[in-house]
Protein backbone atom coordinates (compact mmCIF):
# COMPACT_ATOMS: atom_id res chain seq x y z
CA UNK A 1 0.00 0.00 0.00
CA UNK A 2 1.91 3.05 -0.87
CA UNK A 3 2.24 6.08 1.11
CA UNK A 4 -0.27 8.16 -0.88
CA UNK A 5 -3.25 5.49 0.62
CA UNK A 6 -2.00 6.44 4.05
CA UNK A 7 -2.02 9.99 3.31
CA UNK A 8 -5.77 9.53 1.73
CA UNK A 9 -7.34 7.42 4.38
CA UNK A 10 -5.74 10.28 7.09
CA UNK A 11 -6.95 12.77 5.66
CA UNK A 12 -10.61 11.11 5.12
CA UNK A 13 -10.29 9.83 8.98
CA UNK A 14 -9.76 13.70 9.77
CA UNK A 15 -12.67 14.80 7.85
CA UNK A 16 -15.17 12.84 9.09
CA UNK A 17 -15.48 11.30 5.30
CA UNK A 18 -14.53 8.01 6.25
CA UNK A 19 -17.27 6.54 9.15
CA UNK A 20 -15.84 6.20 12.72
CA UNK A 21 -17.45 2.78 13.39
CA UNK A 22 -16.91 1.66 17.53
CA UNK A 23 -19.48 -0.63 16.65
CA UNK A 24 -18.40 -3.88 15.55
CA UNK A 25 -20.01 -5.55 11.87
CA UNK A 26 -22.91 -7.25 12.37
CA UNK A 27 -21.03 -9.81 9.71
CA UNK A 28 -19.01 -10.81 13.18
CA UNK A 29 -21.57 -10.37 15.73
CA UNK A 30 -23.71 -12.57 13.85
CA UNK A 31 -21.32 -14.83 14.76
CA UNK A 32 -21.20 -14.32 18.61
CA UNK A 33 -22.21 -18.24 19.75
CA UNK A 34 -19.40 -19.34 17.40
CA UNK A 35 -16.72 -17.25 18.81
CA UNK A 36 -17.67 -17.96 22.30
CA UNK A 37 -17.51 -21.52 21.83
CA UNK A 38 -14.13 -20.97 20.34
CA UNK A 39 -12.90 -18.70 22.94
CA UNK A 40 -14.30 -21.35 25.74
CA UNK A 41 -11.94 -23.76 24.13
CA UNK A 42 -9.20 -22.14 24.22
CA UNK A 43 -9.35 -21.20 27.63
CA UNK A 44 -9.97 -24.61 28.85
CA UNK A 45 -6.59 -24.80 27.42
CA UNK A 46 -5.33 -22.64 29.62
CA UNK A 47 -4.81 -19.82 27.05
CA UNK A 48 -6.37 -16.07 26.19
CA UNK A 49 -8.27 -16.32 22.95
CA UNK A 50 -5.77 -14.55 20.30
CA UNK A 51 -6.97 -12.31 17.49
CA UNK A 52 -6.12 -10.15 14.26
CA UNK A 53 -8.09 -7.46 12.54
CA UNK A 54 -6.44 -6.35 9.62
CA UNK A 55 -7.38 -2.99 8.07
CA UNK A 56 -9.47 -2.85 11.39
CA UNK A 57 -9.69 1.23 11.04
CA UNK A 58 -10.56 2.79 14.27
CA UNK A 59 -11.27 -0.36 15.63
CA UNK A 60 -14.84 -1.16 16.35
CA UNK A 61 -14.62 -5.09 15.49
CA UNK A 62 -11.30 -5.19 18.13
CA UNK A 63 -12.99 -3.34 20.77
CA UNK A 64 -16.15 -5.68 20.44
CA UNK A 65 -13.74 -8.79 21.15
CA UNK A 66 -11.25 -7.19 23.66
CA UNK A 67 -14.49 -6.39 25.62
CA UNK A 68 -15.49 -10.31 25.39
CA UNK A 69 -11.83 -11.43 27.10
CA UNK A 70 -10.26 -11.75 23.50
CA UNK A 71 -6.59 -10.06 22.89
CA UNK A 72 -6.47 -8.11 19.52
CA UNK A 73 -3.87 -6.95 17.72
CA UNK A 74 -5.38 -4.58 14.61
CA UNK A 75 -3.45 -3.35 12.09
CA UNK A 76 -4.27 -0.34 9.42
CA UNK A 77 -2.52 1.91 7.40
CA UNK A 78 -4.24 4.99 8.34
CA UNK A 79 -2.66 6.63 11.51
CA UNK A 80 -5.20 8.47 12.51
CA UNK A 81 -7.41 5.93 12.21
CA UNK A 82 -5.04 3.69 14.80
CA UNK A 83 -5.22 6.71 17.13
CA UNK A 84 -8.77 6.49 17.32
CA UNK A 85 -8.71 3.01 18.19
CA UNK A 86 -6.56 3.61 20.92
CA UNK A 87 -8.37 6.35 22.57
CA UNK A 88 -11.59 4.67 22.13
CA UNK A 89 -9.24 1.40 24.04
CA UNK A 90 -8.12 3.58 26.93
CA UNK A 91 -11.61 5.20 27.14
CA UNK A 92 -13.28 1.73 27.76
CA UNK A 93 -10.65 0.44 29.85
CA UNK A 94 -9.70 -1.99 27.00
CA UNK A 95 -5.99 -0.81 26.23
CA UNK A 96 -4.47 -3.76 27.63
CA UNK A 97 -6.02 -6.01 25.70
CA UNK A 98 -5.59 -4.20 22.69
CA UNK A 99 -2.18 -3.58 20.36
CA UNK A 100 -2.90 -1.39 17.45
CA UNK A 101 0.24 -1.15 14.33
CA UNK A 102 0.13 0.82 11.71
CA UNK A 103 1.77 -1.33 8.58
CA UNK A 104 2.31 -1.02 4.68
CA UNK A 105 -0.55 -4.10 4.22
CA UNK A 106 1.46 -5.09 0.53
CA UNK A 107 4.56 -5.79 2.67
CA UNK A 108 3.19 -6.87 5.98
CA UNK A 109 2.97 -10.46 6.56
CA UNK A 110 0.82 -11.34 9.99
CA UNK A 111 3.50 -14.20 12.57
CA UNK A 112 2.78 -17.73 11.71
CA UNK A 113 0.30 -19.97 13.86
CA UNK A 114 -0.26 -17.34 15.93
CA UNK A 115 -3.88 -16.36 16.59
CA UNK A 116 -6.62 -18.82 16.69
CA UNK A 117 -9.14 -15.72 15.01
CA UNK A 118 -8.29 -13.81 11.74
CA UNK A 119 -10.95 -10.99 11.01
CA UNK A 120 -10.91 -9.14 7.38
CA UNK A 121 -13.58 -6.74 6.82
CA UNK A 122 -13.61 -4.66 4.11
CA UNK A 123 -10.67 -4.80 2.16
CA UNK A 124 -9.59 -7.28 -0.96
CA UNK A 125 -5.52 -7.77 -0.94
CA UNK A 126 -5.68 -11.43 -2.88
CA UNK A 127 -1.96 -11.79 -1.65
CA UNK A 128 -2.35 -11.51 1.39
CA UNK A 129 -4.78 -14.34 2.07
CA UNK A 130 -2.39 -17.47 2.49
CA UNK A 131 -0.51 -15.39 5.38
CA UNK A 132 -3.85 -14.80 7.16
CA UNK A 133 -4.24 -18.71 6.62
CA UNK A 134 -0.88 -19.39 7.96
CA UNK A 135 -1.33 -16.98 10.81
CA UNK A 136 -4.18 -18.74 12.21
CA UNK A 137 -3.68 -21.69 14.57
CA UNK A 138 -5.26 -25.08 13.25
CA UNK A 139 -8.99 -25.09 14.67
CA UNK A 140 -9.35 -20.95 14.11
CA UNK A 141 -11.77 -18.79 12.33
CA UNK A 142 -11.17 -16.74 9.15
CA UNK A 143 -14.35 -13.95 9.36
CA UNK A 144 -14.27 -12.06 5.94
CA UNK A 145 -16.50 -9.51 4.13
CA UNK A 146 -16.39 -7.15 1.36
CA UNK A 147 -17.94 -5.44 -1.52
CA UNK A 148 -18.76 -8.05 -4.36
CA UNK A 149 -19.16 -6.73 -8.35
CA UNK A 150 -22.03 -5.32 -7.70
CA UNK A 151 -20.78 -2.52 -5.73
CA UNK A 152 -20.10 -1.27 -9.26
CA UNK A 153 -24.05 -0.11 -9.62
CA UNK A 154 -23.56 2.09 -6.42
CA UNK A 155 -19.66 3.25 -7.58
CA UNK A 156 -18.94 2.38 -10.99
CA UNK A 157 -15.90 3.82 -11.21
CA UNK A 158 -14.42 1.58 -8.74
CA UNK A 159 -11.57 -0.77 -9.54
CA UNK A 160 -13.28 -4.30 -10.55
CA UNK A 161 -9.21 -5.82 -9.17
CA UNK A 162 -10.66 -4.70 -5.39
CA UNK A 163 -14.20 -6.33 -6.08
CA UNK A 164 -14.75 -9.86 -5.08
CA UNK A 165 -15.81 -12.28 -8.00
CA UNK A 166 -18.88 -14.51 -7.60
CA UNK A 167 -18.19 -17.60 -5.41
CA UNK A 168 -14.90 -16.64 -5.26
CA UNK A 169 -14.28 -16.93 -1.73
CA UNK A 170 -15.80 -20.28 -1.71
CA UNK A 171 -13.61 -21.53 -4.42
CA UNK A 172 -10.63 -20.72 -2.20
CA UNK A 173 -11.58 -22.65 0.78
CA UNK A 174 -12.58 -25.82 -1.82
CA UNK A 175 -8.82 -25.41 -3.32
CA UNK A 176 -7.59 -25.27 0.73
CA UNK A 177 -9.80 -27.70 1.84
CA UNK A 178 -11.16 -25.77 4.60
CA UNK A 179 -14.72 -26.22 5.56
CA UNK A 180 -17.04 -23.18 5.23
CA UNK A 181 -19.26 -22.56 8.18
CA UNK A 182 -21.03 -19.27 6.82
CA UNK A 183 -21.34 -17.60 3.83
CA UNK A 184 -23.60 -15.02 2.20
CA UNK A 185 -23.73 -13.21 -1.00
CA UNK A 186 -25.62 -9.98 -0.85
CA UNK A 187 -28.98 -9.68 0.74
CA UNK A 188 -28.76 -7.38 3.60
CA UNK A 189 -29.57 -3.32 4.27
CA UNK A 190 -26.99 -0.70 3.32
CA UNK A 191 -23.64 -1.40 1.72
CA UNK A 192 -23.62 -5.15 2.94
CA UNK A 193 -25.88 -5.85 0.77
CA UNK A 194 -23.12 -5.23 -2.22
CA UNK A 195 -20.88 -7.68 -0.01
CA UNK A 196 -19.83 -11.37 0.58
CA UNK A 197 -19.10 -12.82 3.86
CA UNK A 198 -17.40 -15.84 4.97
CA UNK A 199 -16.66 -17.73 7.90
CA UNK A 200 -14.23 -20.57 7.05
CA UNK A 201 -12.06 -22.90 9.76
CA UNK A 202 -8.91 -24.17 9.59
CA UNK A 203 -8.34 -27.98 9.89
CA UNK A 204 -7.13 -29.15 12.97
CA UNK A 205 -4.25 -30.93 11.19
CA UNK A 206 -4.14 -28.76 8.37
CA UNK A 207 -0.87 -26.16 9.01
CA UNK A 208 -1.07 -24.06 5.86
CA UNK A 209 -3.17 -24.30 2.80
CA UNK A 210 -1.20 -25.71 -0.11
CA UNK A 211 1.86 -25.29 1.36
CA UNK A 212 2.71 -21.96 0.44
CA UNK A 213 -1.14 -21.28 -0.30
Amino acid sequence: MAERDRVHWNRRYRRGDAPVRLRPRPWLTAHTPLLQELAAQVQAQGEVPQALDVACGPGGNALWLAARGWRVVGVDISDEALQQARSAARRLGLAHRCHFLQADLDRWRPRPHHVHLVLCFYFLDRRLWPGLARALRPGGLLVMQTFNRTWRKVRPTTNPAYLLEPGEWLRLAESWGWPVLDHHTGGQEGAARYSDGVVLQKPQAQEAPGGEG
